[in-house]
């Protein structure tokens, strides 16, 4: 490999090292950080759950949402109907009692349908109103194929104060011990460990909207977060770099909510592109740049490897370079497994790491460039 190659490759992966490295440093300041006393009153809550096309999942969700040990009238759940073309509406509905209207009682329902004239503008609509008809101090939201343990709401509300009124929660996936589930729940902890941990040292960037809380008080923020698929994050972003508030992560493993992973690798790959498509989207520099970086580091080593197949000179400074990277995945990745019960994961370490390799740079660009669409919807 020619010197000045070489120098390139390192050049664009190294801050990638150095991006997981103080993300690892950040994940530690979280994990070990003290959860703040619990309240001397539980506020009201209200759980928001926008939900499309999700009969075989709903009833999972809801019955642990109603497990939760939460005092019963200071909770509501809000299941907010995005034009779903399946009978989640009537599995919603026959959780009523008898006469009661879907308005009411413990599930509350909300159609769309109602509410807007077309299908058209996707989850983060969803969640606002639900957010709108909301009546808790405190929304939390999580996904209608989610399951969340009973202990879920007290942890979240607990670390959601006024003073730090927006809250990520940690996500992992139900992988049965498959072989693609498995590489994707790896991939996942170390996102989640990423998110957490850029949180940790003070330049957050992105959090899983399968598992948010935030105060009322934060609300106001929504109006002005930009609009986007990714409104969560968009929020988490407005409140830490233009508001004198905090924003924290709730490293409770009793805070963990399980999901399933894509079913295929090409659906694997439309999930991460939906995901990756507003990073370049973000209206805040600093997280913008650091997820382009992630990508840039990806395609480059990539493409390196790609030129090692044909040119034997090639494959030792890439091979090198490569396992610089995988130490640095493992710095960040193997933490948030362990704390999060996840240590068996670890084996999967090296067939996720060519997972990795060959999905991001394409990721990248179909998100970026590609047509994405979400449950039959095209996204902007």
């Amino acid at each position: 490999m020619p010197t000045p190659v070489f120098v390139l490759l390192i050049a664009v992966v190294a801050p990638y090292g150095l991006q997981l490295g103080l993300a690892a440093v950040g994940f530690f300041r979280v994990r070990n950080a003290a959860a703040p006393p619990c309240p001397s009153e539980w506020p009201a809550v209200s759980v928001v759950v926008p939900a499309r096309n999700e009969e075989g999942d709903i009833d999972a969700c809801l019955d642990s949402l109603r497990a939760c040990d939460y005092p019963e009238d200071k909770l509501e759940i809000i299941v907010v109907d995005d034009f779903s073309t399946d009978r989640t509406v009537e599995q919603v509905r026959r959780r009523q009692p008898a006469g009661m209207p879907a308005e009411e009682g413990p599930v509350r329902l909300i159609q769309m349908a109602t509410e807007q004239p077309e299908n058209g503008k996707h989850k983060p609509a969803a969640v606002a109103t639900g957010v709108e008809s909301a009546q808790g101090d405190v929304i939390l939201t999580t996904d209608a194929d989610c399951t969340v343990p009973p202990t879920w709401i007290r942890s979240m509300v607990r670390r959601c104060t006024p003073e730090t009124p927006f809250v990520a929660g940690p996500v992992a996936y139900e992988h049965n011990d498959l072989f693609l589930p498995r590489l994707q729940a790896l991939e996942l902890m170390g996102l989640i460990g990423y998110g957490a941990g850029t949180l940790g040292v003070g330049v957050p960037t992105f959090c899983n909207s399968a598992n948010v809380a935030y105060r009322r008080e934060a609300i106001d923020a929504l109006n002005a977060a930009p609009n986007g698929a990714a409104q969560d994050e968009l929020l988490l972003q407005h409140v830490a770099y233009n508001t004198e508030r905090d924003v924290t992560f709730n490293p409770d493993p009793e805070a963990l909510i399980m999901t399933a992973p894509a079913a295929s690798f090409t659906s694997y790959l439309a999930q991460q592109a939906r995901w990756a498509h507003m990073g370049l989207r973000y209206p805040f520099s600093i997280p913008k740049m650091m997820v382009v970086g992630l990508w840039a580091a990806h395609v480059a080593l990539f493409l390196a490897c790609a030129a090692a197949l044909a040119l034997p000179t090639w494959r030792e400074p890439t091979l090198l370079v490569f396992l610089g990277k995988m130490g640095a995945d493992a710095l960040l990745a193997v933490p948030p497994a362990k704390h999060f019960g996840q240590r068996g994961l670890l084996r999967s370490a090296v067939p996720t790491e060519f997972l990795l390799l060959i999905a991001v740079p394409l990721i990248g660009i179909i998100g970026t460039f590609g047509p994405l669409e979400w449950k039959g919807r095209e996204l902007e």
